[in-house]
């Protein structure tokens, strides 16, 4: 039978309170859900209080922080020449080609000069000539000097010779004065007399001969004497003539050894610019190439650039490390009793850079670097102060003009504030001067913002993590 229409509106009314009901009960149980859950946490809170801040800390590292300037460098030789020639001739010989390597004093070419050889030759030939000439001079100066002793013997003999003649005629003054005394006691003849007086007279004149040669003698002497000074004159004139002429064959062979080129140091030949039987002209007479270039390899300059900010730094004795882009894995300092350091600078700027050129002296004695490399050089500019400490720069709080700043320290669990003075703040580590010992404890970050005298919890960063 069919239901009636008001039967069928009753039992909806009677589901639509069926839900009801339900939706009442189910709030319930989440309204006493929510209530004991709340209990729960009020209890939990008054039993153990509000949870601690986290932070992190780290202990001072000893030691300042270390100025360090690294900067690109370039390889250069230590020594390096361009070898011109300085006399103008043919190529005849060249023993070396680029990458020989010679030793100082190497002959590397010669150029053959035929006009200097032969000026050699003609000059050699004047030096004899002139020292035979003074050989001749000398010979002149001993005759001379014989000559003149023979002439001093001579004036020595005729005043021997006139003692000789004095004496003969005092002996015939005598004979005459006694014979004229007998003539005049009537003894002798007069005819005696006479013959007297003649031997006398001619006593006389012989006496006065030997004077006069006396005279001549010396006369000779001095002639001798005067033939001794010519005689030496000439033998300083030919000396002189040899002085000349010696000069002259060393100029020749000066210029006769410009037609060899040497090397003037131990190295390696970079460049050569002529082959054998090309013609040669002087730098001086408008040679503009050079016929060969050599380098010392032994030793390089590496050359750096060092900036404007770091240039009051730098110093000779610098400590530096070279590393070479061609050469990975192989670093060049200072060890085994070979120093890399900075061995000179320019002392000021290049205005078009405002950069100063400074010098590293690498040792090479393998040969590994060469001209024209480059790499990355580190040069340590200032070791910091040795009793300073570092931290790292997240633990400088509250800087302030003057290198004065705070850190954050844990002592007994709590936070304090120390003031602290840094020297250097390189945006990694900060230099702590004072302030701050070892043993401290300093916070770099929290969990939440601390103040002087918070509670926290410390967690240690591990050895070396800053």
């Amino acid at each position: 039978m069919a239901a009636s229409p008001a039967s069928g509106n009753w039992l909806r009314i009677a589901a639509a309170l069926v839900g009801l009901a339900a939706l009442g009960a189910g709030g319930w149980y989440a309204s006493g859900r929510a209530r004991s859950a709340s209990a729960d946490e009020t209890r939990s809170a008054g039993a153990n209080g509000p949870s601690a801040i986290t932070v992190d800390v780290v202990t001072p590292r000893p030691g300042g922080i270390q100025r360090v300037c690294v900067q690109p460098g370039t390889v250069e030789p230590f020594d390096s020449a361009d070898l011109y020639a300085k006399v103008s001739g043919y190529l005849a010989e060249q023993a070396v080609d680029i990458g020989s390597r010679v030793k100082a004093g190497d002959v590397l070419a010669r150029i053959s000069v035929p006009e200097y050889e032969k000026q050699v030759e003609r000059d050699e030939a004047q030096v004899r000539d002139s020292q035979a000439k003074v050989k001749q001079m000398e010979a002149h100066l001993r005759a001379a000097q014989a000559e003149a002793r023979a002439a001093d013997a001579a004036v020595v003999l005729a005043k021997v010779m006139v003692k000789a003649k004095s004496a003969f005629r005092h002996y015939r003054e005598k004979q005459l004065e006694r014979v004229k005394g007998l003539f005049a006691d009537k003894a002798v003849d007069a005819k005696l007399v006479d013959e007297q007086e003649d031997y006398f007279l001619s006593a006389q004149e012989a006496e006065n001969a030997a004077n006069e040669q006396v005279n001549t003698a010396r006369e000779r002497a001095a002639a001798a004497g005067a033939k001794i000074g010519q005689a030496e004159a000439d033998l300083d004139e030919a000396k002189a003539d040899v002085g000349v002429a010696q000069a002259e064959l060393s100029k020749a062979k000066v210029l006769l050894g410009y037609t060899v080129i040497r090397s003037p140091y131990t190295g390696l030949v970079t460049k050569r610019s002529f082959h054998v039987g090309d013609f040669i002209k002087a730098a001086d007479q408008g040679g503009v190439v050079p016929m060969l270039a050599v380098e010392r390899v032994d030793l390089m300059r590496v050359v750096v650039q060092v900036p404007d900010r770091d240039v009051p730094f730098v110093r000779p004795g610098a400590p530096a490390v070279v590393e070479i882009d061609a050469l990975p894995g192989v670093t060049f300092a200072s060890k085994d009793g070979q120093t890399v350091a900075v061995a000179r600078s320019s002392g000021v700027e290049d205005p078009s850079t405002r950069t100063m050129r400074t010098e590293i002296d690498v040792p090479n004695p393998k040969g590994v670097l060469a001209h024209g490399m480059y790499g990355r050089v580190s040069i340590t500019l200032d070791a910091g102060a040795a009793n300073a400490l570092r931290l790292p720069s997240s633990a400088l709080v509250g800087k302030a003009e003057g290198g004065r700043g705070s850190v954050r320290v844990v002592r007994d669990g709590t936070v304090h504030l120390v003031p602290v003075r840094y020297a250097t703040d390189n945006g990694v580590e900060a230099e702590i001067v004072s302030g701050l010992t070892p043993a401290d404890r300093v916070v770099t970050r929290s969990t939440a913002p601390v103040e002087e005298g918070t509670a926290v919890a410390v967690h240690e960063e591990p050895a070396g993590g800053h």
